[in-house]
Order: C-alpha cells, then sequence, then structure tokens
C-alpha cells in the first residue's frame, strides 16, 4: 500500500496489525492508497522474510528491499488537497495561494515539503498517492475510407488507412507506412486530412523473459541414482547430469500440482537451468535481468496459477508460488549465494528459510560434498553421483622451469594445438602482473590508498589497485634505489601468461577472458579450435565443445586464501573447471608449489569418490575442532575508521561490551585487523563472535553499541570471505 513518507510518499508493506491507544494513534497516518493484490507476497513468504531478517541480525525492510519484489519501485503520482483551514499557514509560508488552490487536488511537488509537514501535524491536508495509468502514444484511426479517397492518386492513402483500421493502432506513422508499404508522406497525409490521428492509449505488459535457446541436451540417469522426494541432497556428476536427476523428482511434484522453485547461484547458470529444463516442464524464468514491469506481470501469473517451475536467482525467493511444493538449490556451496550488500543474506540459508516456513522439502543440488552440505542433509538423504572423471597431472613449481607456464603444461598445449583442439588455462588474477617493482632491491608499487601493491597492465601501461581502482603510469626509476631496470614481478596474470602463449605461435588464436576483457568465444563454440587464458570469470561459460585440456597456473591462490573454506572453495574451482569439458574427460595440468596437497591425492586416486569422502571427513574434523561452521554460526563485525587507533578503539568497545552483556571468550575472536589492514583509505578491524545457534548470536548482536564515533561499524552474518572489506 501507499503510506507517507517524508515530503512524499512509498510503497510499504502490512506485515502483522496491533492495536494501539488513542493518543498514539493520534500520530498516525492515513495509508493512502491499498493495491489490493492478497497474494503478492504469501503467509509462508512473510514468515520467512521475518525469519530471514532475524537471522541476519538486520530490520524486516532491508531484506525485503534486498530481496526487492516487484511493485516497490513503482513510480506514483502523489496529489494533496488543502483544506480550508490551511489558508493561514499557506500565507505564513509565503508560498502564492493562488497556486495552492484550497480543496483542489494538486501535484505535491508544488507544496514545500516543510509545509506539507507542518500540513500534516495540523491535519490541513489530504493526500492520495496511486499508480497512474501507464500510457504509451499511438496512432489511432479517427475517419473512415470515404469519397476523398477515392483515385488512384489516393489508393495508397487508402490502403493505409484500411490496414490501420485493421490493427486498430500503430506505434508510429513510419511503422504504418512500412506495413502498408507506402511511403510516410501518403500517412502523413492521413493524419493532415484528420482520417488518423495520435492519441494515448494504455501500454500493454511487455513479454515475459523467455530463457536462451540451447543446444545442450539431459543425459540419462540410473532411477537409483535419483534423488528421494522428500529433505535430501544430491552431488556429484557434471551439471547435466545433476539436472537430469532432478528431472523425475520435479515432475512428480507437478503431477500432485505442486509448484517448484529452483534457485541458481547467478544470472548465466539460471538463464541455462531454464533452457535445460523448458524442452520437459512448463517453466517461468526470474533473474535480475527483467524489468519491475516484467517482474509484475510474472508475479500476477505465478499467483494462484497452476503448478509450475520458476526458476530464478534469490530475487525468486519471495514469489508466490501457487501450491508450492518444493525448493531446490543448485550450486548450493557456490560463494555466489552469499549477497554482498543490503541484508547480506546466504541464499541457501534463506532458501530453507522458505521451505521451512511452507512446509515443504528443499533439495540441495552440488557438485561435489561441503562440510555444510554433510551436516545439513544426512547421508542416508543423499544421492550421489560419481564425481566427473578427469585425468590429472601435477605440475611441481617447485622443479623451476618456464614461468609462468610450466614446461608439462607447455607440451600439452602443443598437443592440443596439433589435434585441433580446445584448452582453457585459469589464471590467479587480471592484467599482466600481480606486482610492480624493483628487481634490485625489491620494491614494489605501492597503492596509496590500500596497504597493497599495484597490479601492472602492460598493455595499457598502467599501474592498477583492483581494489580502490586507483590508477598511474608506471615509474622511470626506483623510489628506493633509483634502479631504472624496473618491471613486472613474479604474480602472472591473464596478460603475462597470454603473451607468452602467443609468442610460443602455437597455431592457434590465444583469447583473453577476464573482467577487462572477454573475447569472442563463437568461433570456439562452434567447434574451432583455441585456447582461452582468463581468471574465474571462465567458470560462468557453457560447456566447449572441443575442449580437451584444462590448466591451472597457480593453484596455490586458491589454496592459500585468508578462510577456512579455501579447500572446498579450491575443490569447487577445480571440478567446474572439468564441467566447462561436457561430456569429455579431460587432461589437467595443475600447477603448484604443493604437489603432495592432499586435495590433489585424492582428486587423483584410482577411486576418486572414496578418497574425496574421506577427505570431507578430515575438513569435518577440522571444522569442529576448531569450531567453525557448519558446527556453529559465524558473524563478522567490521570496524573501520580514517585512522588505526580510531579503528582498533571502536572494535575494542563493541568485544567489551559484548563480554559485559555475557558473552564467553570462545564466543568472540579478536579484534584484529584484517588480513589486509588498509582499504580504500580505511583502516580495518575484525571482532568475530561464534555462536551456537541463531537464538545465541541475536542476542550477542543485540548486546553492540550502534554508534561508534569516528568509526563505522557493518555487522555480516554468515561471512563467507572472512577476510574480504564489507562495502
Amino acid at each position: 500500500m501507499v503510506v507517507p513518507w517524508q515530503g512524499g510518499v512509498r510503497v510499504g508493506v502490512v506485515l502483522a496489525q496491533r492495536t494501539v491507544d488513542a493518543g498514539r494513534g493520534l500520530e498516525l497516518r492515513h495509508v493512502l492508497h491499498a493495491f489490493g493484490q492478497p497474494g503478492w507476497l504469501t503467509p509462508a513468504g512473510l514468515t520467512a522474510l521475518t525469519r530471514m531478517a532475524r537471522a541476519a541480525g538486520v530490520p524486516t525492510g532491508t531484506v525485503l528491499a534486498t530481496l526487492n519484489p516487484p511493485g516497490l519501485q513503482l513510480e506514483l503520482r502523489h496529489e494533496v488537497s488543502l483544506r480550508m483551514g490551511a489558508a493561514d499557514l499557506v500565507a505564513d509560508s509565503g508560498a502564492a495561494q493562488a497556486e495552492l488552490a484550497l480543496e483542489t487536488w494538486l501535484a505535491a511537488e508544488r507544496v514545500p515539503a516543510p509545509l506539507l509537514e507542518l500540513l500534516r501535524q495540523q491535519g490541513l491536508v489530504d493526500e492520495r498517492g496511486f499508480e497512474p495509468p501507464r500510457l504509451q502514444r499511438m496512432l489511432v484511426p479517427s475517419g473512415k475510407p470515404d469519397e476523398g479517397l477515392e483515385g488512384a492518386r489516393r489508393a495508397p492513402q487508402r490502403r493505409a488507412l484500411e490496414l490501420l483500421i485493421e490493427l486498430g493502432s500503430c506505434q508510429s506513422g513510419a511503422e504504418l507506412a512500412r506495413s502498408a508499404d507506402v511511403s510516410e508522406s501518403s500517412v502523413r497525409s492521413l493524419i493532415t486530412r484528420g482520417y488518423a490521428t495520435y492519441a494515448d492509449l494504455p501500454a500493454p505488459d511487455p513479454p515475459l523473459p523467455a530463457p536462451p535457446l540451447t543446444d545442450e541436451r539431459l543425459p540419462a540417469v540410473p532411477p537409483e541414482l535419483q534423488p528421494g522426494s522428500g529433505t535430501g541432497a544430491l552431488v556429484g556428476g557434471t551439471r547435466l547430469q545433476r539436472l537430469a536427476a532432478l528431472l523425475s523428482l520435479v515432475r512428480a511434484d507437478l503431477q500432485q500440482e505442486r509448484s517448484v522453485l529452483v534457485l541458481a547461484p547467478d544470472q548465466a547458470q539460471a538463464a541455462t537451468t531454464a533452457a535445460l529444463l523448458s524442452s520437459h516442464l512448463p517453466v517461468s524464468y526470474l533473474t535480475g535481468e527483467a524489468s519491475d514491469r516484467q517482474r509484475v506481470r510474472l508475479w500476477s501469473e505465478l499467483d494462484g496459477s497452476g503448478p509450475q517451475v520458476l526458476v530464478g536467482t534469490y530475487l525468486a525467493l519471495l514469489a508466490p508460488l501457487g501450491n508450492l511444493g518444493r525448493v531446490i538449490v543448485l550450486e548450493a556451496g557456490s560463494s555466489a549465494y552469499k549477497l554482498q550488500s543490503g541484508a547480506r543474506l546466504l541464499v541457501p540459508k534463506a532458501a530453507a528459510l522458505v521451505a521451512d516456513s511452507a512446509a515443504v522439502p528443499l533439495t540441495l543440488v552440488d557438485l561435489a560434498q561441503t562440510p555444510e552440505l554433510a551436516t545439513a542433509v544426512p547421508a542416508t538423504a543423499t544421492s550421489r553421483l560419481p564425481l566427473p572423471r578427469m585425468r590429472l597431472h601435477v605440475a611441481d613449481l617447485n622443479e623451476g622451469g618456464n614461468w609462468p607456464v610450466h614446461p608439462d603444461l607447455l607440451r600439452t598445449l602443443k598437443q592440443v594445438a596439433e589435434r585441433g583442439r580446445q584448452a582453457v588455462i585459469l589464471a590467479p588474477r587480471r592484467g599482466f602482473s600481480g606486482a610492480y617493482g624493483c628487481p634490485d632491491c625489491g620494491w614494489q608499487a605501492p597503492c596509496p590508498n590500500c596497504d597493497l601493491t599495484l597490479r601492472y597492465h602492460r598493455q595499457e601501461a598502467r599501474l592498477r589497485c583492483h581494489q580502490c581502482g586507483h590508477e598511474e603510469r608506471p615509474y622511470d626509476n626506483c623510489p628506493t634505489c633509483g634502479g631504472a631496470e624496473l618491471g613486472a614481478l613474479r604474480g602472472a596474470g591473464t596478460q603475462w601468461i597470454a603473451s607468452q602463449l602467443t609468442k610460443l605461435d602455437l597455431g592457434v588464436p590465444v583469447l583473453r577472458y577476464d573482467k577487462d576483457r572477454r573475447d569472442d568465444l563463437s568461433d570456439l563454440y562452434a567447434g574451432a579450435p583455441g585456447i582461452v587464458v582468463g581468471t574465474v570469470a571462465v567458470l560462468g561459460l557453457n560447456s566447449l565443445p572441443e575442449l580437451s585440456l584444462v590448466g591451472v597456473t597457480h593453484f596455490d591462490t586458491h589454496l592459500a586464501a585468508a578462510d577456512f573454506r579455501a579447500e572446498a572453495d579450491a575443490t569447487r574451482t577445480l571440478l567446474r573447471l572439468v564441467e566447462l569439458c561436457g561430456q569429455r574427460r579431460p587432461l589437467v595440468v595443475v600447477q603448484t608449489h604443493a604437489p603432495d596437497h592432499e586435495l590433489l591425492a585424492a582428486l587423483g586416486s584410482a577411486e576418486p569418490d572414496a578418497a574425496m569422502e574421506a577427505l570431507l571427513g578430515r575438513q569435518l574434523e577440522r571444522r569442529k575442532r576448531f569450531g567453525y561452521p557448519p558446527f556453529s554460526i559465524l558473524a563478522k563485525l567490521q570496524f573501520t575508521a580514517r585512522d588505526r587507533a580510531g579503528a582498533l578503539a571502536a572494535a575494542q568497545r563493541g568485544a567489551d561490551a559484548l563480554v559485559t552483556a555475557g558473552a564467553l571468550e570462545s564466543e568472540i575472536l579478536g579484534p584484529a585487523s584484517a588480513p589486509v589492514e588498509r582499504l580504500r583509505g580505511r583502516f580495518v578491524f575484525h571482532v568475530l563472535l561464534r555462536a551456537a545457534d541463531d537464538a545465541r548470536l541475536e542476542t550477542l548482536l543485540g548486546a553492540l553499541p550502534r554508534s561508534y564515533p569516528g568509526a563505522r561499524l557493518v555487522v555480516d552474518v554468515d561471512p563467507q570471505e572472512v577476510g574480504a572489506l564489507l562495502e
């Protein structure tokens, strides 16, 4: 409904009703307009909404704004009518009474905001807020063919008018001329002579977004590998195999007149999932690419419609699916599910609340078993597909060799080129090098705003900070020793690796795919040979038809991330790279300084499924020993300030308040500086809360002071990157 808000109006949502005393009632303001859409949010959706807010430690409105269901951002027309007693206040404000006629509906912007607020307080204004009709300018007929259009010279005009009458309206005279195959001057004559005119007509609803077309097909999966009908999990296999295994489950829900919500971590995966399922099932599709008008139409069609499948990103969490019967979360361990702004929800956790509030099963799907998934779903309710098979070769960087391409990777690349196949090479970063500096004294060009070195982009001849965006040209001489031999240091990016491969003249194109540059890969999708050098952005690609080699130039950067989930994330990265090969069994060459790492040993073993199961057990034991999720709920308190002392003092104040409120020593970690202490000109300190359950975490967060002079506090429940800066 529409409610007064500051100097204007806003769309609000009624979550509950309560009775207040007469004195408080006088302070309340009238609802200006109710949209009358009871199915816009379901009762289960409203319950889930409030539960998400408590779990994230934020107001309910923040969660609502984050999930942004359609209709919240409507363009509203706000009008006011001044009552008879308002004349004196209008005169005192200096506004011209002639411009503010009493007891007449006026556009609210004609009343100065301070005056409007005063009139509200005195009860001397009526207001209304509503969605204005959506109109579009159209060419319509205003007369019928008569003797004035007789004769050969008028024949084109007559033909155009007859077509316009048949169509009813047309967007423009030029469009009518093209459709009737006449000149635009003939249509202009129709308008001049009064046979046609432009009019404002109701705008039609926009078409719903349709899933893209795909040539991929779902393979057959044996019934014994398909998930059960209750709450459970499906792990392993390739992306296509996992979707194929879900088909019978979703079909059974639809046959029982129950709808299914399928969540994907990003727009690309939502699009491909919708495309694959739409050839088997009735599928609707929702991502952030849809306009608000398209989403309003989709919402209205979902409400009360028959059973269907809705595939979408987190924006679909509150969709009013009629008779919701199941929630499916694809790639449940993906880091993309952690929202980086607003309520900072962890989408799989929010999806679990939606399913629980609606009392329907939740099915978690992932490419490998993770500690979080293993504790959320019992082993008896988990269906396992075999892990994608690969031929793993570990290239030991401790033995020297060419940098950044190990001789083993180079030999296999030459074989790929000779056979007309394709390769994907994963680089740890974009740009040319992770640092630019002096080889004589070791100086590295620093960012003036962050405790980081600047990245070197050789093609653009620029030094850039990938955190704050600072940019400058490379130095000519070393500021420390005066040396003139400055250049790229170890820490190769996509530019460096691509340039090295281009110099080798392998006879196939070398393409880049990262945030700075995304080359056209259409020839590769058509089967042409080539090598793609990219960052983790390549994980969003569809499978390449001739991909036979995957190379990882520096696997240690994935293993050494400042997070207890680094090993699980590295597993996901390798398996997603293998999925790019489709049904092929690729050769995977991993360059690393830790060739004996247990993850590589498990994936390269003769029985990778059993070896990965054993590795999962060791990961669970370590997580439990240190009290990390899933054996606790973690919240990161980030304190930032322009000076280091201010940030540290704020963090210490927050920690002291928690101790005073009864927090145990085991529940507080810190204060401690962030892995990168200064970012974007602000010093960063962290306090980690480790609670046994949501209720305990809610109690601890409620004990925090709300203001920190000179500093800023940001709270992130369920952080996925413990060391990352929160905006």
